[in-house]
């Protein structure tokens, strides 16, 4: 039994170090928008058990796909990453910054932003003596300045 184990636990460290090595720089950002996401989907479970909200799986299934196109946008900026910078090497263009993570860090943090809004919205839902108001103003604020900056620069972030 014991073999099992200890052969389970190496093929689980290859495989983490495998990610690890295709995923790069992008690992930590990859993580916390992970537990980002994780944490929003258990805190909306808690809020709807605490306030008798009902789980529906058309409800559970918009809220699957919602969080699969964050991690598409987020695979998406790694991509504009690596293309973007290969491509005007190849054209000879230089970029007037590094190549270190530009797309995917701006992308991951709105996600992560966003998906800390959504959790402190769950938790003063479901108990609104559990967080402090600020916390969320401070969040939505934070949002509310990068939106500022999409529509300075013509961008509406909140159109479908």
């Amino acid at each position: 039994m014991e073999q099992h184990v200890n052969k389970a636990v190496l093929a689980a460290s290859g495989l983490i170090g495998l990610c690890t090595a295709i995923a790069g720089r992008y690992v930590i950002l990859i993580v916390l928008v992970a537990v980002a996401i994780s944490l929003d989907v258990v805190s909306g479970l808690i809020r709807c058990a605490a306030t008798g909200e009902p789980i529906t799986s058309k409800r559970g299934a918009q809220g699957f796909w919602k969080k699969m196109i964050l991690l598409f946008a987020m695979a998406f900026a790694f991509f504009l990453d690596v293309s973007i910078p290969t491509i005007l090497e190849v054209v000879s263009i230089k970029l007037p910054v590094d190549r270190s993570l530009l797309f995917g860090s701006v992308v991951g943090v709105y996600i992560i932003l966003n998906e800390s809004i959504s959790i402190a919205e769950n938790i003063y839902k479901a108990n609104n003596k559990s967080l402090p108001k600020w916390i969320k103003k401070l969040l939505t604020g934070a949002k509310k300045e990068i939106d500022e900056i999409d529509k300075k620069e013509g961008v509406d972030s909140d159109k479908k």
